[in-house]
C-alpha cells in the first residue's frame, strides 16, 4: 500500500506545482496585457484608494501621491502593479476591495504597497541628485581617460 500512497502523493505534488505555475503564468500574462485604458483605469482606482481615509496612513506619502499628476499616478500604479505581479498578486484585489473577507491578506498587501510606494517616493526625491552624481562620475571618468590616453608610457 505504501508504494501506491507514494505514487498518489507524487502525483498530487506535481498537480500542485502545475497549478502554481498556471496561476503564476496567469498573473504575468494579465499584467502584460493590460491595455492603456485598463492601466489608466487601474491608476485612477489606485489613486482613489491611496487617498481614501485609512488606506495609507503615511501622511507624507499620501500628500506626495495627491500632488502627482495623472501621468505620475499612472506611472506609480504601473510600477506598483508590476511589483505586485512579480509576487503573483493583482493590485486590483486591494484597490477594488476584493480582500474584505481576507483581512490578514489585505493588511499584508496594504503594507507591501505602502512600503513600495515609499521606495518609489524616495527614488523620485533623490532623482535630481542622482542625475547630477551620474554626470559628475561620467565627467570624471572621461577626464581620467583623456589624461591616461595622453600620457606616453
Amino acid at each position: 500500500m505504501q508504494p501506491l500512497l507514494r505514487t498518489r502523493l507524487a502525483g498530487m505534488a506535481t498537480e500542485m506545482q502545475d497549478f502554481a505555475a498556471d496561476v503564476s503564468g496567469w498573473m504575468r500574462e494579465r499584467a502584460a496585457r493590460l491595455s492603456g485604458v485598463e492601466r489608466r483605469q487601474l491608476a485612477e482606482r489606485f489613486g482613489a484608494w491611496a487617498l481614501a481615509d485609512g488606506n495609507l496612513t503615511d501622511a507624507a506619502l499620501r500628500a506626495w501621491i495627491e500632488d502627482l499628476d495623472a501621468i505620475g499616478r499612472e506611472a506609480l500604479a504601473e510600477q506598483v502593479g508590476g511589483f505586485c505581479a512579480d509576487f503573483d498578486i493583482d493590485l486590483a484585489w486591494l484597490v477594488d476591495g476584493e480582500l474584505a473577507e481576507w483581512p490578514a491578506l489585505e493588511a499584508g498587501m496594504r503594507a507591501l504597497v505602502t512600503d513600495y510606494c515609499r521606495a518609489c517616493k524616495a527614488a523620485v526625491e533623490c532623482d535630481a541628485d542622482s542625475v547630477r552624481f551620474r554626470r559628475r562620475l561620467l565627467w570624471e571618468r572621461k577626464r581620467e581617460d583623456a589624461s591616461t590616453s595622453s600620457d606616453p608610457d
